[in-house]
This record gives C-alpha cells, sequence and structure tokens, in this order.
C-alpha cells in the first residue's frame, strides 16, 4: 500500500497557507524586477554604451529586497505550518500503544517496543520536510511559474511558448519517478527497524552476553547489521538521487534549450537582448521551483510512509477480553475487594492455564499462591493488574469478569523503573506519601542511603526492595488503594530483608486485601506486627555497601580532543573526499552554466556568424548534463561514506560499553538504549552529511568565482571579496548568534523525545498499575508544548542567514553591472555568475546552523568516552597457558571508581572442580566479584590469579571469557527461538538438536519442551514474556550448561523455584556440572552449606574465608 501524498488538511495550519502564497507573490515580484532592472541595464550598456539612470539601480535593490524578504517569509511560513501537528500525532500514538497489553494482546494490536519508540521520536520528526519542503514548494510552484510565465509572455510571446512546452516535463518525470521509490523506502524502513529492534535486545541482554563471553561478539553483530541497513538505504537513496538526477537535468537542459533559442533568435535579429536577457535570468528560476517541488517530493517520503504507520497504530481498540468493573471502596468494609469470575487464559497455542476460574478476596484476607513453577502464579497477577488497566487483550486467549473496588499497588516479579533515582521515582508513582512515610519505610528496607543514587546501579535485590517500598507507599499514602498483588516479593533478597519485607507485609492497613505468589513458605501465615525474630528485623548498617557506583565522568572537554568526527570522515573515508570534489565541480558547472549562457545571448545580439557561437552552445548543453551528473555522484559518495561512518560508529559505542562494567545498568536497565546506539549516531551522521561539505564547497567555488571576477575587471574581483568577506566576518557570526542555539535546542529536545518515548512504552504495564502513566504523558505534552511555542519564535529567525546570502549576491551582481568598465557580454558574466555564486553561498546556510548542535554532540560522545582511537584488541593468551579452572585472590580491592571500593581486602581460592558459596548480604558486592572474576573489572589493588589445568597460575586477563560463563540473576531471553537462545554462548556452528534437549532435560525443562509441538523453533519472544520466572531462570542456566565453559558462576539461581524445586534444580546441576569449577551467589543458608566452600562477603572487614 502506497503512502498517501497529502496529509489530512486538518494537521495544516491554514492562515500560514495564506501567507506562503502571500510571500511567494512577493519573491516573483522581486525576481521579476531584479529581471527587468539588470536585463535592461546591460541591454542599454551593449546598445548605447551609456549607463543606465539611478532608476533601474533602485529597481534592481529593490527586487533583491522583495526576493529576499519572501524567501524569509516562506521559510518563516513553512516552519510554523506543521507546529503542533507532528507533536499531537506523537502523543496520540504514545497514548494509544503504552495503552496495550503486554499480555496476549491481540494480533493487530502487537508491536515491537523499540520499533514504536523510533517511529514515534525518529519516524514522526520526518514529517518535518513535508511541513517545510513540500508544501511551501507545492505552493511556490502553484504561483510563481504562473507569474514569471505571465510577465515572459508580456516580454516575448515565443519564449513563452517554449516555457510552456518544457516545463510539464518536470512534474511528468516526477510522477513517474516517484512510483518507483514507494517500495525501496519500505525496504529502507525495514532495514531501520531490524536496527532498532537489535539494538535494543541487545542492550536488555548485555548481561547475559558477557556472561557468556560473547558481547564483544555483539559488536561484530552490530556492525554486520549497520552495513546491511547501509545497503538497504543506499540503494533506496541511489533511486531518490536518480529522480533528482533526471528532475536537475530536465531543468538544467531546459535552461539551456531556451538559452540557445534566444541566442539564434538574436543572431536572426528577431528578439531584443533586453527581452533575452530577461527571459535568461527568470527561466532558471520557474524550473527551479518545479525541480524543488520533485526535491521536497521524495524527501517528505519518509514523513509520509511514518504517517501511513501511524495511522494503522492508532486505530480502533477491539472490545475488552476480560470485562472490568472499577467500584468505589465499600464504607463498612462489607463487599469484596476483587472479584473474578469464569477466567480463562492461555498463551498462544499452548494448554490453557485457568479454565473457568473464579477468585474472591474480602477486606483483610491474604491468599498465598505457592504451586509449582510454572502453573501460572504470576499470569493471574498479570491478568488481574493488566485487565484493570490495559485494553486490547485477545480475547481468544483470555475472557473473563473481574471487579475491583478502589485501586491496587503491584509487587512485579521484574521490577519495572522509568525515572533514574528512588526518590523521583517514588515521587511519580507514590505522589501522596510524606518525607516521614518514605523515610520510615526506606529506612525498614536499607534503602534510605540508596535513594538519591541513579537506579542503574542497583543490584536485583536493591531493585526488589524498591519495588516493594514503591507499592507500600501506595497502599499506606492513598486511601483508596486497598489491594496488593505481589509476585515472589522476597526474591533476591537475603534474610534479613526478606524479614523486613514480611514483617511490613503484616503491617497494612486494616481492611487490605493481599494476593501474594511465592514460594516463600514464611509468607503463608499471617504475620503479627512486631512479633518477627529480633535477630532478622535488625535495622540495615548505614554504612551498607552500594551496588554499582557510576563510573567516573570525565571533566567536560577534558576528552573531547579524543574524538574527532569531521577528521575521521575526511581522512579515513575516500567517498568523503571525493564528495568534496565533486561538490565543488557540481557547483562549478552551475556557475559557468550562467555565465556561458550570458556570455552567448550578449554576443548574439551583434547577429554574428552562428558558427562562432557553436562552442558556447554545445558548452550550455555540457556543463547542464555535467551540472545534474556530478551532483547525483557527489550525493552518494557523501552519503555512502557517513553511513559507512555511523556503523563504525555503533560497534565502537557498543564496544566501549562492554568494556565499562559501571555502564551495564545505565545500557540494559535505563531507556537511553535507543539514544546511546540509534539516534545520536544518526543524529552525527545527518549532521555531518550538512555540515561538513557545504561550506567547502562554497568557500572554494567563491574564491575561484572572485578570481575570475577579477579577470574580467579587478574592481569585480575587490567587490567579490568584500561580499565574500562581509559574509564571513558579519552574515555566519549573525546566523550562528540567531539560529545556533536554537538548532541546538531542538537536537537535545528530539533526543530526550526519544528517551522519554522508550521509557514509556518500555514501562507502561507498569506505569498504568502505578496510576503513572497519565503522568508521563502529561509531563511530554508538556515538554512539546514549550517545545513549540520556542520553535514559533525560533522560525523568525531560520531563514535570514540564507536570504541575507542571497540578497548579498543580488547586490554583487547589480554592483557588477554599475561599475562595469568592459564589454557588454562581460559586463553580463559578471553579473550572471554574481547571481549563481549567491546558490551555494545559501546552500552552506543551514551547516552553519547546524554546526553548533554538531559540536555539542560531538563534545556528549566524548565525555561519554567515545574516542577516535582505533578499536582496542583483546589481548591473546599466553600460549602455555590452558583453559582457567579456578582463581586465588590476595588481599583484593574491587570497585569501578578509584579510591572507592566496593569490598576490599578480600582473601580467597575458588578451588578447580569444587563448587564454592559466594554468600552476603544485598549489595556486600557478590555480583562486582563475579565480574572481576569475567576478567572485565581490573582489582583496584591487590591481585586475582587464575588457575590452569596444570595448576598454574597466571594475572587473570581477557582468557578468563573463553573458560568462564555467568549465569547472572535476572539472565534476558532474546526475542528469538529456543534453538537460538540455546546457542547464544556457543562459538560456531549450531550445536546439534539432541544436546540441546539433553541441556533442557538436565535443568528439568523436559516436560515443559515436550508442550511445544514447534520444538527447538518455538520463539520465546522479548524476555521471555510467556514463560514463569522459574522457566526463565532454568532456561538461561541451561544456556550456560551449553556453553561448555570450565567455570560456572551461578547467581541466585533457585531465586524464582520453591524449595523442593531449587533443591532439585542443584541436585541436577551437579550431575551436569560433575568435575567442573561452580561458584554459586545464594541467600539460601541450606544451599550454602552443601557446597564444598564458602566466601561470606557480610563481615565488615570482608576477608574472605575458605571454608
Amino acid at each position: 500500500m502506497a503512502a498517501p501524498r497529502f496529509l489530512p488538511s486538518n494537521l495544516l495550519q491554514r492562515r500560514q497557507l495564506v501567507l506562503l502564497t502571500v510571500w511567494s507573490i512577493s519573491k516573483a515580484l522581486g525576481l521579476i524586477l531584479l529581471a527587468f532592472a539588470l536585463g535592461t541595464w546591460i541591454a542599454s550598456l551593449a546598445g548605447s554604451g551609456a549607463p543606465a539612470g539611478p532608476r533601474l539601480l533602485w529597481l534592481a535593490l529593490a527586487g533583491a529586497l522583495l526576493r529576499a524578504a519572501g524567501g524569509w517569509g516562506l521559510n518563516v511560513s513553512s516552519r510554523r505550518m506543521g507546529l503542533g501537528a507532528k507533536e499531537r500525532m506523537r502523543e496520540q500514538l504514545v497514548a494509544s500503544t503504552a495503552a496495550v497489553s503486554t499480555i496476549v494482546p491481540v494480533a493487530s494490536k502487537k508491536f515491537s517496543v523499540p520499533v514504536t519508540a523510533t517511529l514515534a521520536a525518529h519516524g514522526i520528526d520526518k514529517l518535518d520536510d513535508y511541513f517545510t519542503k513540500f508544501i511551501p514548494a507545492m505552493v511556490s510552484a502553484l504561483v510563481l511559474p504562473p507569474l514569471l510565465g505571465i510577465y515572459v509572455l508580456t516580454v516575448d510571446l515565443t519564449s513563452a511558448i517554449v516555457l510552456l512546452i518544457t516545463i510539464p516535463l518536470v512534474p511528468l518525470f516526477m510522477a513517474l519517478i516517484g512510483m518507483h521509490t514507494q517500495e525501496k523506502i519500505r525496504e529502507s524502513q525495514a532495514g531501520l527497524d531490524a536496527l532498532a529492534h537489535q539494538l535494543y535486545e541487545l542492550a536488555l541482554g548485555l548481561p547475559a552476553l558477557l556472561g557468556l563471553g560473547r558481547a564483544r561478539a555483539q559488536g561484530t553483530a552490530i556492525a554486520r547489521l549497520g552495513r546491511r541497513y547501509r545497503k538497504a538505504t543506499m540503494e533506496n537513496l541511489k533511486t531518490v538521487f536518480l529522480s533528482s538526477f533526471w528532475l536537475e537535468l530536465i531543468s538544467t537542459l531546459s535552461v539551456a534549450v531556451v538559452a540557445v533559442f534566444i541566442g539564434l533568435r538574436l543572431v536572426g535579429g528577431h528578439m531584443d537582448l533586453a527581452a533575452g536577457l530577461i527571459v535568461l535570468i527568470l527561466a532558471p528560476e520557474v524550473f527551479g521551483t518545479l525541480r524543488e517541488v520533485g526535491s521536497a517530493y521524495h524527501a517528505a517520503d519518509d514523513g509520509l510512509a511514518a504517517y501511513q504507520r501511524y495511522e494503522q497504530m492508532v486505530g480502533q481498540n477491539p472490545e475488552p477480553a476480560i470485562s472490568v468493573q472499577r467500584l468505589p471502596l465499600d464504607a463498612g468494609n462489607r463487599q469484596p475487594i476483587l472479584e473474578l469470575e469464569d477466567f480463562s487464559f492461555r498463551y498462544g497455542t499452548e494448554a490453557p492455564l485457568y479454565r473457568n476460574y473464579t477468585l474472591r478476596l474480602e477486606p483483610g484476607q491474604r491468599l498465598l499462591l505457592d504451586g509449582a513453577s510454572g502453573t501460572g502464579k504470576s499470569t493471574l497477577l498479570k491478568a488481574i493488574a493488566e485487565g484493570a488497566s490495559a485494553n486490547a487483550l485477545d480475547a481468544e486467549q483470555t475472557s473473563g469478569q473481574l471487579r475491583l473496588r478502589g485501586g491496587f499497588a503491584l509487587i512485579s516479579q521484574h521490577p519495572e523503573f522509568s525515572q533514574d533515582t528512588g526518590v523521583r521515582q517514588l515521587a511519580l508513582d507514590a505522589p501522596q506519601a510524606s518525607a516521614e512515610q518514605i523515610q520510615r519505610l526506606a529506612h525498614e528496607l536499607g534503602l534510605h542511603t540508596m535513594l538519591q543514587r541513579p537506579i542503574a546501579e542497583y543490584s536485583p535485590g536493591e531493585l526488589r526492595r524498591l519495588e516493594v517500598l514503591r507499592a507500600l507507599l501506595r497502599i499506606h499514602s492513598e486511601p483508596g488503594t486497598r489491594l496488593l498483588l505481589a509476585d515472589e516479593p522476597t526474591a533476591h533478597l537475603d534474610a534479613r530483608n526478606a524479614a523486613a519485607v514480611r514483617r511490613l507485609l503484616g503491617e497494612l492497613p486494616a481492611g487490605c486485601a493481599v494476593l501474594v505468589a511465592s514460594h516463600d513458605p514464611l509468607l503463608g501465615a499471617r504475620q503479627v506486627p512486631g512479633t518477627a525474630p529480633t535477630a532478622t528485623t535488625a535495622p540495615v548498617d548505614e554504612d551498607e555497601p552500594a551496588a554499582l557506583p557510576q563510573a567516573p565522568r570525565p571533566p567536560r572537554g577534558q576528552q573531547a580532543s579524543g574524538f574527532t568526527p569531521v577528521r575521521d570522515l575526511l581522512t579515513r573515508y575516500t567517498g568523503a573526499r571525493k564528495a568534496v570534489l565533486l561538490g565543488v565541480l557540481s557547483v562549478l558547472f552551475a556557475v559557468a552554466l550562467s555565465a556561458v549562457s550570458g556570455w552567448l545571448i550578449v554576443k548574439a545580439s551583434y547577429m554574428p556568424p552562428v558558427l562562432h557561437l557553436m562552442v558556447a552552445i554545445v558548452s550550455v548543453r555540457a556543463l547542464g548534463i555535467g551540472r545534474a551528473a556530478l551532483r547525483y555522484l557527489e550525493q552518494l559518495a557523501i552519503h555512502d561514506a557517513v553511513l559507512g561512518y555511523a556503523a563504525e560508529l555503533r560497534e565502537k559505542i557498543w564496544n566501549a560499553m562492554v568494556a565499562k562494567p559501571a555502564s551495564w545498568g545505565v545500557v540494559s536497565r535505563s531507556p537511553v538504549v535507543l539514544r546511546f546506539f540509534l539516534a545520536e549516531v544518526d543524529e552525527l551522521r545527518d549532521l555531518l552529511a550538512r555540515v561538513v561539505f557545504p561550506p567547502l564547497q562554497a568557500l572554494i567555488v567563491w574564491l575561484l568565482g572572485t578570481v575570475v571576477l577579477f579577470l574580467i575587471q579587478p574592481a569585480f574581483g575587490y567587490a567579490g571579496l568584500g561580499a565574500l568577506l562581509l559574509m564571513l566576518i558579519v552574515i555566519v557570526p549573525l546566523i550562528r548568534r540567531i539560529e545556533g542555539h536554537s538548532t541546538t535546542e531542538q537536537l537535545e529536545h528530539r533526543l530526550q523525545v526519544n528517551e522519554r518515548v522508550l521509557a514509556i512504552l518500555r514501562n507502561r504495564a507498569s506505569l498504568r498499575a502505578n496510576d503513572s502513566l497519565g503522568e508521563l504523558l502529561a509531563r511530554l505534552r508538556r515538554t512539546e508544548r514549550e517545545n513549540t511555542r520556542k520553535a514559533s519564535w525560533h522560525a523568525l529567525g531560520q531563514g535570514v542567514g540564507a536570504n541575507l546570502m542571497t540578497l548579498t549576491g543580488a547586490v554583487l551582481a547589480t554592483a557588477c553591472v554599475a561599475l562595469s568598465e568592459v564589454t557588454p557580454e562581460l559586463t553580463a558574466v559578471a553579473a550572471l555568475l554574481a547571481l549563481a555564486l549567491s546558490e551555494p553561498a545559501a546552500a552552506c546556510v543551514a551547516s552553519i546552523q547546524q554546526a553548533r548542535a554538531l559540536a555539542e554532540l560531538r563534545q556528549t560522545l566524548a565525555d561519554r568516552g567515545v574516542s577516535s582511537a582505533p578499536q582496542q584488541q583483546l589481548p591473546e593468551p599466553e600460549e602455555d597457558f590452558g583453559p582457567v579452572t579456578g582463581f586465588e585472590l590476595h588481599e583484593v580491592a574491587l570497585g569501578y571508581r578509584e579510591g572507592e571500593p566496593v569490598l576490599q581486602g578480600l582473601s580467597a581460592r575458588i578451588a578447580p572442580g569444587d563448587w564454592t558459596a559466594l554468600t552476603g548480604p544485598s549489595g556486600s558486592g557478590k555480583s562486582t566479584l563475579l565480574t572481576a572474576l569475567l576478567g572485565v573489572l581490573p582489582p583496584l589493588s591487590g591481585q586475582i590469579h587464575a588457575i590452569d589445568t596444570a595448576g598454574q597460575l597466571s594475572p587473570l586477563t581477557a582468557q578468563a571469557l573463553d573458560s568462564v560463563a555467568w549465569c547472572p540473576q535476572e539472565a534476558h531471553l532474546f526475542d528469538s527461538t529456543l534453538a537460538r537462545n540455546l546457542a547464544l554462548g556457543v562459538e560456531g556452528p549450531m550445536p546439534p538438536e539432541s544436546q540441546m534437549l539433553q541441556v533442557l532435560q538436565a535443568v528439568g525443562l523436559g516436560s515443559w519442551y515436550a508442550q511445544h509441538p514447534q520444538g527447538l523453533e518455538t520463539r520465546i519472544g522479548s524476555g521471555g514474556h510467556s514463560l514463569s520466572g522459574g522457566q526463565r531462570c532454568r532456561l538461561a542456566v541451561a544456556r550456560a550448561l551449553l556453553a561448555d565453559k570450565q567455570v560456572v558462576l551461578l547467581d541466585e539461581p533457585t531465586a524464582h523455584l520453591g524449595q523442593d524445586e531449587g533443591q532439585a534444580l542443584i541436585d541436577q546441576l551437579r550431575a551436569a556440572l560433575a568435575g567442573r569449577t561452580v561458584v554459586l551467589i545464594t541467600h539460601d543458608a541450606q544451599l550454602a552449606g552443601e557446597c564444598d566452600h564458602r566466601i561470606d562477603l557480610s563481615q565488615r572487614a570482608r576477608h574472605g574465608l575458605t571454608v
């Protein structure tokens, strides 16, 4: 289905359409006055040789001013044309998709979070080209050619007929070529969607990739995907630029035909010189206006395609699958809080988890769901929360009736947070909570020192406690919230913090109903407040170490010199240097075409033999063809170079993140992933294409043009040099002052919108459950309105620079005629050359406007550690050192910032072939130690030695990545097949099916696998959303087993399993990992006691004890 060519009229501001028409008329009148004055003036010099009177001078200046004012007005009106339309569309798209359920959504409403976020931020912004280019170009095309044509008709009938015959060729070719570009645009968009989706998935799964030693390899995969996107985009651009080439060629040859026709008529004495010059000056404007429509026609394609996808996504919502009634609270607490009737649920074609299930919760009642992993406990809680807050659930997969009195609070098994710090998150989700309530409950949960810290730095246990804190604050501060849905509230917690959570769940307000899904047997009985054992409820030490301190940020500007994208582009990409040369030649051909045409016409007015004019006639045709061809090749070279650079930069940014453990949480948890890897790189790519090349071309061509003017007459050269200095000293700084800051603000706004939209869509379930979605949408709306207000004022400055450049060229042309002491034909050459020089000067204005934005973005990336230095290769392991089988640590201090260790003074031995338990409270540095054992976090002090199969010691370096597998607490499952998820840690070809089935059996997933008819080709979905927490954990462990590493690091593999299931999994792992070295992080004292050794990090001195 082809994208629409025009948007609904209600998206346009009709007042601006009227203004566009008025400004187009102003520009046309200015062109007519300028053409009449210059043509008549030069003709008088050729006739009598006498200089013209001041009337023509004033007419020329008035025409130049009117033309410049018309151009400025067109720019301002077009900038204001779509203000508010994009913002309304974005808000509607985000609100519509954020309301879609995260479980079993109806097929017509399913969407990819990163793809939709990219559409909402990047795609809708592409409509700028529709509003600022296509609409004004269409209005100008409807106004300028008729007005100029009517004037030409009054000057010379024959020339008007020639224009009338050649003008229709431009829209004809434009329509024919446009039909061919639609499919290429869809292919390019598909490439961008695939890039966004894969980058998002890789970022979420960064810990899992690191644990399997595949993170670096994914950098290569990102580069490979970037190359595919580059190829698809270049195929699209070849078609688009070929379209522009033909339009340029047709327009240029049409002007050349007009010029030659005028020349021949002058030779035959059938035309007046003044009329010929007037037509020659106006003809390029007529065809140029139509050419701009063609260029804008294709420039708007991406935006119009985005609008088509937007319309599809914001269509009507289906009928609700679950009938929901939200009722007010009963004042006497006599009515049930929650009623669920005839509830049925299944995932896809799987067997139903629930069939005609009924649930009723009375005020104050607590119900514990403690079935085995995979029996649907989490699904039931999700269905209740989603049914009460979302829409678009699939009626073929779920149905029932839900009645809920009052609001509810949710403790999710997989916490989601949209804000950067705990304080801001609580302010968003529990706005009525008092400071005293927050401080008291935070202290109870050991979070009072953490709330000001970035959430990206929290350990999984701290994330769990923050989730519990948020839910408790909503229950205690909002009188209407009387239902708590709690999914594994004590998972990932040590005994002390788990006891605190149990106690606080027993202190809920009277009448609050609780539905808990948990394997914790101590949550089964209702606890009496204050009866918990003292030993398990001791207050948390205020000096307890934090989880992941933020990586040190260098002072602004300190690393800027290490990242030089402009120099990198020009020195390392041949296409970039070729583009500069081709661009200069293209502009020179355009300038020469105008100059030779002027010489031809004036010379022809003396009626010489036609043979004397043949060289000029052939040159006009050659220059016209050459200009179009060179422009086509230049555009291809520019975009090929910047797309290649962007692909390389994405790989470099990914590898830089992999090498910085402190950044892992930022990448995998926060909503900056698309900003870091997609939006900022694309903005830098576009800025490089716009900023680097036009100024170089304009400066070179203007200098060469000044030399030519000087050779014609020194006064012309001095005038040209003066005009150049005026532009460099006055106009360029003025442009930077007026428009540079606003361009930078617009860039930052686009990047912030990208981040905010992803934060909303990624965390939409949590936002709905906590009644925070409306607030974030309101914040987005306020931000957009403020930006719209600024953009409306900034639009007044838009176009000032380009029209000052155009005005300078027109004044220079007038000055050449006024100062002329040479022959009329050389005067015509100088005047038309001066007019042509204004085109590249005006083209580089956009570069000047955006140079500051490029500098700011470069600085941002440099501060984040991006460098122009070649990527470092991992050091090769020593030849005589075998696979790692164990570790020795001596007085080790670990941390992410010099002088701020997370743990210190740790001495321990992790014996080859044994199981070693790693214990300690949440935040004590257990995950930090595993990061060091992976070989990616060097010790702040002390030494870590690797032990090989022969018992030799060697300093731990990157060779550990080849021998160690890490299964993190929240091991991400990728949006792919079961087979590909299992084989993630395997280098080389896909392992045989029998081997995959063996590891599934080893972790207790054999019966689950048997229920899926598609077998290993079963799609898991992003994050494994259709799997229970225990099943996800088992599958992640199976993935680590299949990687076949000698050392396996297991981070709480039983956190989402019952006691019996957890013990069974450990027994299965002992059999599967016989002879291998295992480091087990656990809060389960029984499991720790079954290990061969134990390293306890709970002591203040943190000396490891080998037991």
